[in-house]
């Protein structure tokens, strides 16, 4: 079970990924845009494969309150879908993110659920897949409701809130 207000994007099958902001790189640097550089992210991911832990300096303040406005929109259906026929159909609708270790893709929308597309590369890969180039990911891929997209954003919002940017 998640610690309480750790952020959930998990399907009803168990896969999908638990993280949580567990401090500053930096917290000690006397230069406030230093100590404030970049996030730590801790969290799990599980998938047919099995189950890893991660831990790395992945977000800034900035892109996590990114996360959570984009997972807000997700819920209220305000991202559009790619489009086979459409200029986006190889294209990435999710959040942007300076580190490659976490990607967000919305795929579609289907059986009032959205479909989300995570991409774990780099540090925070299974360790049956290690490499030291990004670009290709680790992809889970789950369906949440949109009430589950909601409280995936306010528990992230309550794990960021420690954290200003």
């Amino acid at each position: 079970m998640a610690d309480p207000g750790q952020m959930q994007l998990i399907s009803s099958d168990g896969y999908g990924i638990e993280i949580q902001a567990i401090g500053y790189q930096f917290p000690e640097d006397p230069d406030e845009r230093i100590r404030r550089s970049w996030l730590m992210i801790d969290g799990t991911a599980n998938c047919a494969e099995g189950t890893w832990h991660f831990r790395w300096q992945a977000l800034t303040p900035e892109e996590a309150v990114e996360l959570s406005n984009w997972l807000r929109k997700a819920a209220a259906g305000e991202i559009p879908a790619p489009s086979a026929a459409g200029p986006h159909a190889a294209g990435h609708n999710g959040p942007y993110f300076t580190e490659p270790n976490l990607t967000l893709t919305l795929v579609g929308y289907q059986q009032q659920e959205a479909v989300l597309r995570i991409g774990l590369d780099l540090e925070f890969l299974p360790p049956w897949r290690k490499h030291n180039r990004a670009g290709d990911p680790f992809v889970i891929q789950c369906s949440l409701s949109a009430a589950d997209l909601l409280k995936a954003a306010n528990d992230w919002d309550t794990q960021i809130a420690p954290f200003p940017p």
